[in-house]
């Protein structure tokens, strides 16, 4: 990657289309929370998920495209994919804080702990190998869940998925091409 220049460039880049992803991924929180009462929602919901790496992808590659050289390195495009998941994933963090904490008032988790509490779903997970007892403990300890640790879980999962993900996005956006 080139000097200091290059690293400015692709940090300013890197927050802007963060914040796009963001942006983008509050959408989706909406979809999915909106899900639990309207099941079309949850197609919407799967949809955007299913975009993301495209939407990541699209991104790395305009950003290649106002490089001097018009080309960008698989490392390069690898570090602005990351950076975007990362700037996006804190934007989502604090989204969902503040849901978790001034909206949601239990909605989520009740609805999670209701579906394990379904009979047809204790059958499912007993034939998997859950006794009652393991499914009582895991309701309650969603029930223990605060929002900041929900927040730090979403947001460690997408830190993940998105160091993962990138590297097919920087294979994407890095092939030999001039993007003038």
């Amino acid at each position: 990657m080139p000097p200091s220049e290059s690293r400015q460039n692709l940090s300013e880049f890197a927050r802007l289309d963060g914040a796009k992803l963001g942006l983008f991924w509050i959408v989706s929180f909406a979809l999915f929370v909106c899900n639990f009462h309207y099941s079309f929602c949850g197609i919407l919901w799967m949809s955007t998920m299913i975009y993301t790496p495209f939407f990541i992808a699209f991104r790395t590659r305009a950003y290649a495209s106002t490089l001097p050289e018009g080309r960008i390195g698989y490392f390069h495009a690898y570090l602005h994919s990351v950076l975007t998941v990362f700037y996006g994933s804190l934007i989502l963090a604090i989204a969902q804080w503040v849901y978790f904490q001034y909206f949601d008032h239990g909605t989520v988790i009740n609805s999670y702990v209701s579906l394990l509490n379904d009979k047809e779903m204790l059958k499912g997970l007993k034939s998997l190998g859950y006794s009652k007892s393991m499914v009582e403990e895991l309701a309650s300890q969603l029930h223990n869940l605060r929002p900041i640790d929900i927040a730090i879980q979403i947001l460690w999962s997408n830190l993940m998925a998105g160091i993962v993900l990138s590297i097919t996005t920087a294979l994407y956006a890095s092939v030999n091409r001039r993007y003038r």
